[in-house]
């Protein structure tokens, strides 16, 4: 470390990537972010990240970067989403930052001053919650379960490996990196559980599921003919679905595929990503009353903060109670879209 300041900025951030463990999807966002905040520094500081040692790098920097990508104001769709962009920049720039103070590979920075003067920069902003409908997913699950039996085996074990793929994502809320890090053994058929190791922030959790999902687990398992001492270390869900061979773990490219081309073959015209079932199992667990430090627990957030916008609770207890008192909304005949 003590010769990183001797290095380029460029350098630099292929260390910080290095050392810092991420989720390749967290990876490839904060990469993005770093590579533009780079971009940005150098058209308008004249910092050229492949010349210039991190010692060229200032609070100013960051704060300047943050002014030209936050929007003016935050009142159309557009605004919110160019506000959410800037978040999520600033986030990697920040850790960026820290990292390099940390470790005293540029020591004169101060994570103080630049959070100081984020916060006075920085509006008031609770992002909406994200626009989802479960009815959406529960069409999806219904065309799922309504797949024909196929006769060739290689395609009736894909056939159960998206049935169950799907009602897991749907009934345990995990992440799509989660789900394709998932072994046989950390998977309790007798109690209905699934341990997530290392899951985001590095923390560990359990999920539940229910009798249908693990119905779906056997007969997908049992078409792929596991077996074998090694079984709990097969895949939860392969890859390639060849019988006989459980082979490697399922990519998340490919889960994100999957649900894409189901959403679009079910009919669903609203764009559909295995995120889309966590926060559909979330949005479900509100409305059935479950405690909001329950609905916490079960996604592994670390801020209930984050729970509440996320399924967005307050929004539909208010709905609810209102129409308690006036009445359940109709649509008027006639009114248009």
């Amino acid at each position: 470390m003590a010769d990183a300041p001797e290095q380029s900025i460029t350098a630099t951030v292929d260390q910080f990537f290095a050392d810092l463990r991420l989720s390749p999807r967290t990876k490839k966002t904060y990469r993005a972010a770093i590579h533009r905040f780079l971009t940005f520094i150098s058209e308008h500081s004249g910092v050229d990240p492949d010349k210039c040692t991190v010692m060229a790098l200032t609070e100013d920097h960051v704060t300047d970067f943050v002014a030209h990508a936050m929007p003016d104001d935050i009142r159309t769709p557009e605004e919110v989403s160019q506000m959410r962009t800037a978040q999520t920049q600033l986030a990697a720039i920040r850790k960026l930052y820290s990292y390099l103070s940390a470790y005293d590979i540029h020591p004169d920075l101060s994570t103080e001053k630049l959070r100081t003067r984020i916060q006075g920069m920085m509006p008031r902003f609770s992002p909406p919650p994200p626009d989802v409908q479960t009815t959406d997913l529960d069409r999806i699950v219904d065309f799922v379960e309504k797949m024909p039996h196929d006769t060739n085996p290689t395609k009736e074990l894909r056939r159960r490996k998206i049935r169950a793929m799907i009602l897991f994502l749907y009934r345990t809320g995990v992440r799509v990196s989660e789900l394709c890090g998932l072994r046989r053994r950390d998977i309790d058929l007798n109690s209905g559980t699934a341990n997530i190791y290392r899951a985001k922030g590095g923390k560990s959790r359990t999920v539940h599921f229910d009798a249908d999902t693990a119905e779906a687990l056997v007969a997908y398992w049992a078409a792929r003919k596991d077996t074998g001492r090694a079984v709990g270390s097969y895949p939860a869900f392969s890859g390639r679905d060849r019988v006989g061979e459980p082979g490697n773990s399922i990519s998340p490219r490919t889960v994100e595929q999957i649900v894409a081309d189901l959403g679009s073959s079910a009919g669903v015209e609203n764009p559909i990503t295995p995120h889309s079932f966590r926060h559909g199992l979330a949005t479900e667990l509100v409305r059935r009353r479950v405690r909001e430090s329950t609905v916490q627990t079960i996604l592994g957030h670390a801020s209930p903060a984050t729970t509440r916008i996320y399924v967005h609770k307050t929004a539909m207890e208010v709905a609810d109670e209102y129409q308690d008192a006036f009445g359940e909304y109709r649509r008027p005949a006639g009114g248009g879209q």
